[in-house]
């Protein structure tokens, strides 16, 4: 629970996160967070966390899968 005004000052005056359907994660309270929030933690270049339902194995072999088929012409993949 926030002491935001989402729903009182809405975004282009026309609608606010909470009434989209988006659940409400604080991000007009003084205290949020400027910088990190939507980062992976990573410990030598290898994710921290794997994703809810996914196992090592699962995500590793996917994410190998995924850089085979990058094209050079579009650039590098981080």
């Amino acid at each position: 629970m926030t002491l935001g005004g989402c729903n009182a000052t809405l975004w282009n005056g026309i609608n606010s996160k909470t009434r989209a359907g988006v659940p409400c994660f604080g991000c007009m309270a003084y205290d949020f967070p400027r910088h990190g929030l939507f980062e992976t933690k990573k410990y030598m270049g290898l994710p921290d966390e794997m994703p809810l339902g996914v196992s090592k194995r699962a995500y590793f072999t996917m994410a190998g899968v995924a850089k085979s088929f990058r094209h050079e012409r579009l650039g590098s993949c981080k």
